[in-house]
């Protein structure tokens, strides 16, 4: 018989991410943004000046389907913050840029970031955020290995 305390951390996991997926909607919304919008803008202003960035590299970054990273670049394309342009170096490639509209989130979208951790952070000290974060990133490399290894 399985123990309820042998799938609480994937519940608990589960749990948080639905949480943190709701306040970051909800501090999103007044850009008439989702939070997976936001995140992709957040990666594209991160990179576009040191890569030519295509949408295969937000799919990678934010570990999302093909499909769901397509409609986000053409939300975000018909939202006026990103364009897309035929790659010079391969014609084969469609290059995401930020817009002058899409540069002005930069500012408010880390604002909103930090404000995101800071409340997930409320109540630990220095110690147990750093141990926090060493393990969640302990826990996301184990799923990246298993997601690597996965087998249909």
């Amino acid at each position: 018989m399985i123990q309820k305390s042998q799938f609480q951390t994937a519940t608990r996991v589960v749990q948080l991410g639905n949480a943190v997926t709701w306040l970051r909607n909800q501090k999103s919304q007044f850009m008439g943004l989702t939070a997976a919008q936001s995140e992709a803008i957040k990666y594209i202003l991160k990179n576009y000046e040191e890569n030519e960035l295509t949408a295969m590299d937000v799919m990678d970054s934010l570990q999302l389907s093909q499909s769901t990273v397509a409609g986000i670049i053409k939300r975000l394309e018909s939202k006026g913050l990103i364009e897309r342009r035929t790659s010079e170096k391969d014609s084969r490639k469609s290059i995401i840029s930020p817009t002058e509209k899409g540069l002005k989130l930069e500012t408010i979208l880390k604002k909103k970031a930090v404000e995101t951790e800071t409340i997930l952070l409320q109540g630990m000290t220095e110690e147990e955020q750093a141990e926090f974060n060493r393990l969640l990133q302990k826990a996301l490399d184990n799923a990246n290995t298993a997601r690597e290894n996965w087998e249909v």
